[in-house]
């Protein structure tokens, strides 16, 4: 990226150095842990191909047309995402501020998959036998059983002495009990014995004493703090290698997965859906969340992105293309994990939803399994959490970026000297750390948990993208900015867009959003139900972002002389930009200044 400097010397808002360079850090971005991690394992918690009946709907009506608005809005006012609604709509610039609070909650608890990553990254370097293959280590109960494979068993092997001792998982996590025995795979104790050192439930958080993960999450943010630090030059370059090594990897796991006896028995479970799944308000609300999550959208990001381009830029056809790539990319993630998923149902004879043990573990837990069928496991091992480490680089970095970016929009002051800059992306780091404490408690996990479904998913995304669309389809209005799109990239956009943002996209959130109210049911993990006040914080931080919309929406309305309905009418009024120079003209800003005064008045 590069600076461009006014001719009164003021510095103007950085550029990408090439189409490229932005392609790839929306690659980098979209294409990250997302795909990988999260939607395999929100497949196999919701029904395998049910899910992908809701899923495909939200992509079609939502996803790809709100990803485009998100983009282009940044690209056409030159602005932050809190920027661009003051900008367009003074009264809904609630939504990016909502918007910028689900990214800051993101920033906190995302890091956490990254340190997974660079644990399971380091024992893969130390030579010998991978610790998550093998028992008798110090995290290893009296009750865990090798991996039938490392033994040399086949699956009539298996299934005999099964039917003799009791032995239940050959891959992965059981509970079944046989002469009161519980037995447990090595993966799964490496994993929650070792990795989380889980407690029994999020009453007993416990305290910080897992130093290793401790050591790992430092690392990963000091390594984060150096790509705020550079800037997004030096993260244009690592983009080459973390965009493209993510697709190699899966590929090669995909080719064991599906030589692997029983895959097909899993990728069947993944494409075949149950219908009565599609009754669950919970499969809804988390495909709909799961769009919004893998394509950034209503995490302020997109926005920055965007307002990084040429004024000319294309950005239509790119943003088309690289949804659908985003999309295409979880479902090829999905293949590898049912595949191996499909081979462990074989080898304990079980059916495949009761296989593994679901929730935000599952990827760390069938990965390590494939990976240590192939030769060389300790080398494709480093590899690949190498390579997911890096994805979530490109993801994380974008969201710090972004808070960065929206904090010196908000006080340009604090980053003017020599290293202004460098100091706030240092506090902003720091005050990640300090929030993120809390996850590295043998009770963070269910800590986690929250985060993940409450305050940076399903709900809280529903509602900021039905009043963004909302916003644009009627208040700002749909005509109104497909004029600001041609003016950009010489055309109209497809007229079905239209429909999506005054009908489809803010129908079907609203729907989910209603249904999921009227079916809530308290959050799980596994067989884990979350009491009543851990489901109360879990809403007040969805709140904290939901709220945002009518809060600065009521204050707008408070600032406003006249009767209720005078003031409404003057909140909902809105500020149309026909300059081309929207973001970079100081005449036009001013005019917009003027214009949100008169509105006061």
């Amino acid at each position: 990226m590069s600076e461009k400097k006014a001719d009164s010397g003021e510095t103007k808002r950085e550029t990408w150095g090439g189409k490229q360079e932005f392609i790839l850090a929306l690659i980098g971005y979209s294409v990250g842990l997302g795909n990988v991690w999260r939607f395999p394992y929100l497949c196999y918690d919701n029904g395998g191909g049910a899910f992908l009946i809701p899923y495909a709907i939200f992509v079609v009506l939502a996803g790809i047309p709100l990803f485009f608005l998100e983009i282009s809005l940044g690209q056409y006012t030159q602005q932050s995402c809190v920027k661009v609604w003051s900008k367009l709509v003074p009264a809904m610039k609630g939504i990016g501020y909502g918007s910028a609070v689900v990214n800051f909650m993101c920033a906190i608890y995302f890091v956490l998959v990254m340190s997974w990553s660079v644990l399971y990254l380091v024992h893969s370097c130390i030579p010998g036998p991978l610790p998550w293959t093998s028992c008798g280590n110090w995290w290893n109960s009296e009750h865990c059983v090798v991996n039938a494979n490392n033994k040399g068993m086949n699956a009539t092997m298996l299934q005999q002495i099964s039917n003799t001792t009791g032995f239940a998982s050959a891959l992965h996590t059981t509970s079944n009990k046989t002469n009161n025995t519980t037995i447990y795979s090595p993966e799964n104790e490496f994993w929650n014995n070792y990795v989380l050192r889980k407690s029994d439930g999020i009453e007993n958080i416990g305290g910080l004493e897992n130093w290793p993960l401790i050591l790992c999450f430092l690392g990963s943010w000091v390594v984060i703090y150096l790509c705020v630090f550079k800037g997004a030059r030096t993260s244009g370059k690592v983009v080459y290698v973390t965009a493209i090594l993510p697709y190699v990897m899966l590929l090669i796991l995909l080719i064991r997965g599906l030589t692997l006896e029983g895959a097909s028995t899993g990728i069947m479970f993944f494409l075949k859906p149950d219908f009565s799944k599609l009754l669950s308000s919970q499969v809804w609300m988390q495909a709909g969340g799961q769009i919004f999550y893998s394509y950034g959208i209503c995490f302020t990001v997109l926005y920055a992105f965007g307002s990084y381009n040429p004024y000319n830029n294309n950005c239509y056809k790119q943003s088309v293309i690289l949804a659908s790539t985003c999309s295409l990319t979880s479902v090829f993630a999905s293949f590898v994990v049912f595949s191996i998923i499909g081979h462990m149902s074989f080898v304990q004879g079980k059916d495949i939803d009761a296989v593994a043990t679901s929730g935000p573990g599952l990827v760390f837990l069938v990965y390590p399994v494939g990976l240590s069928l192939l030769p060389a496991p300790n080398l494709w091992s480093g590899l690949f959490f190498a390579t997911l480490f890096m994805v979530g680089i490109d993801t994380q970095f974008a969201g710090v970026e972004s808070c960065v970016t929206i904090f010196l929009d908000l006080w340009p002051n604090a980053g003017k000297g020599k290293y202004g800059r460098e100091l706030v992306s240092a506090m902003m780091c720091l005050l990640f750390i300090m929030l993120g404490l809390p996850l590295l408690t043998n009770g963070g996990i269910y800590i986690f948990e929250l985060f993940n479904m409450y305050a940076v998913s399903g709900i809280a995304l529903l509602w900021l993208a039905f009043f963004q669309s909302i916003t644009i389809g009627w208040i700002y209005g749909v005509d109104n900015y497909y004029e600001n799109v041609k003016s950009m990239i010489g055309y109209y956009p497809s007229p079905y867009f239209k429909l999506c943002y005054k009908f489809f996209a803010p129908g079907i959130s609203l729907f989910i959003f209603i249904f999921y109210c009227v079916k809530y049911a308290p959050l799980t993990l596994g067989q884990y139900v979350f009491p009543g006040w851990a489901n109360a914080v879990g809403w007040f931080l969805s709140l904290t972002s939901m709220l945002c919309v009518p809060g600065f929406f009521i204050a707008e309305i408070c600032k406003s002389k006249g009767s209720v309905y005078q003031r409404i009418r003057k909140a909902l009024n809105p500020v149309v930009i026909n300059e081309k120079s929207a973001g970079d003209d100081v005449q036009c800003e001013k005019r917009f200044l003027e214009d949100v005064r008169n509105l006061a008045v």
